[in-house]
């Protein structure tokens, strides 16, 4: 990424899925058996990468899975400006994890920044996160969750979704806002998600990258 001496600037991207199954492979200390070693040596050089970028804060892409909103209200966009970050429980007990930091100063910069450029994200006082976030990011950072994190959810759920034009507009939007941040900070963007996965049946955990990529 550029340098600007006392600005803040985006300086690298990580792209990873996420699933429930892998917070609880991780929990479980399932990292050598032969089906889930190669996940969790993709992640580990995925954490070199991520150390090497030194990053001071990590804006995450992500959806919620209706622990946070539901289908009576499903923001197209929503920000958690709070601090910290809970961690939401999705049935069976929250997991050995501490809750996640924020930045609400950069926060509300971005909220701000957002509106003059029109667009609207519901902006989150309080907004807990659930495995779209957490199962993935414990492989990506330290445990102490050193760096904090500001979630950036996506509706994916619930039509009408938001067009791929659309999203790449909110990319340059967000940015604009990173590079007009007047403070030092180096921030990472991750996104999360998956396109042709299977989560349940016969063919559980195939994907399709030729798929994908059409």
């Amino acid at each position: 990424g550029r340098e600007q001496l006392g600005r803040a600037r985006i300086v690298g991207g990580i792209g990873s899925s996420h699933a429930t199954t892998i917070g609880m492979a991780l929990d479980r200390h399932w990292q050598d058996q032969p089906n889930w070693a190669p996940v969790f040596e993709g992640y580990a050089q995925a954490q070199h990468l991520r150390a090497a970028q030194r990053p001071d804060l990590l804006a995450i892409f992500y959806n919620d899975h209706m622990n946070r909103f539901f289908f009576d209200a499903y923001p197209t966009f929503a920000l958690g400006v709070g601090q910290p970050r809970l961690q939401a429980d999705e049935g069976w007990g929250k997991r050995p994890l501490p809750d996640v930091p924020g930045d609400p100063a950069f926060a509300w910069h971005l909220a701000r920044s957002l509106v003059e450029d029109e667009f609207d994200p519901t902006i989150c006082q309080e907004m807990s996160v659930d495995h779209g976030v957490l199962s993935f990011l414990p492989l990506l950072t330290d445990s102490n969750w050193t760096v904090p994190v500001v979630p950036i959810a996506v509706n994916v759920i619930q039509h009408p979704l938001p067009t791929a034009r659309r999203l790449y507009r909110l990319g340059a939007a967000i940015r604009h806002a990173v590079e007009s941040y007047p403070r030092d900070r180096r921030v990472v963007v991750m996104g999360t998600g998956g396109l042709s996965h299977q989560v349940h049946g016969e063919h559980f955990g195939r994907v399709n990258p030729a798929w994908d990529n059409q």
